[in-house]
């Protein structure tokens, strides 16, 4: 399979993978979206025959095999996505083109590096769910309860940030300008009347909701 084949495979798969988190995988909705100079429907014909799919009458169901293809490249593009907002700055408007882009190209490995650099979100900027992979699974068993929002951190104790959990791009391109980057160590200074943290050699004051949106490592 060449690199235009799959390509056009994984935006397929992606495109039923949301289909199905919408209930709206069917022939009718499909068809919505074909773009008949990508052969979608010949695509659709080509998975069946390849256990990628099955049909129930009108309703398009991956089968495990296709699933399991199909969750990995959204969860390619989701993580893209967290990184180019939380790390980088850009606002969830303009991930889109860059996330498929990306999910093309991400090595297996790295897309672990990524989501652990991250703290393992949840969800994307946008809030569909970031399907787990396995290092998710193996933090909830050996880390279940360490990445936290900052307000619940103690006074004068000592945590990484694991990510800017933040729908506010503003906010979001705020305090990655004062360097609250994933994996920097701050330390809580004060709760009230406004949070106050040390980091590096400065003291940054803020109120309790962004305290809220930073999700931290304990330390």
């Amino acid at each position: 399979m060449n690199l235009d084949s799959e390509r056009r495979r994984d935006e397929l798969l992606e495109m039923l993978w949301r289909l199905g988190e919408r209930h709206e995988a069917t022939l009718a909705n499909f068809r919505l979206y074909d773009d008949p100079e990508r052969r979608y429907e010949t695509d659709l014909r080509e998975f069946s025959a390849n256990g990628i799919i099955h049909l129930e009458g009108e309703r398009i169901v991956l089968t495990p095999k296709g699933s399991e293809m199909a969750q990995k490249i959204v969860r390619r593009h989701r993580l893209a996505e967290r990184l180019l907002v939380d790390v980088m700055g850009k606002t969830p408007k303009e991930t889109e083109d860059a996330a498929c882009e990306f999910e093309h190209i991400l090595a297996p490995e790295l897309v672990g590096a990524i989501c652990t650099l991250l703290g393992h979100p949840m969800t994307c900027p946008h809030g569909q769910l970031i399907p787990e992979g396995d290092c998710c699974k193996k933090r909830q068993q050996v880390v279940s309860s360490s990445v936290v929002p900052l307000t619940q951190v103690e006074t004068g104790q000592e945590v990484r940030i694991a990510s800017i959990d933040s729908q506010d791009p503003q906010r979001v391109s705020r305090l990655l300008a004062l360097g609250f980057l994933p994996g920097t160590t701050i330390t809580l200074q004060q709760r009230r009347p406004t949070m106050v943290i040390q980091l590096e050699r400065r003291q940054i004051a803020f109120e309790e909701s962004v305290g809220q949106d930073l999700r931290v490592w304990r330390t």
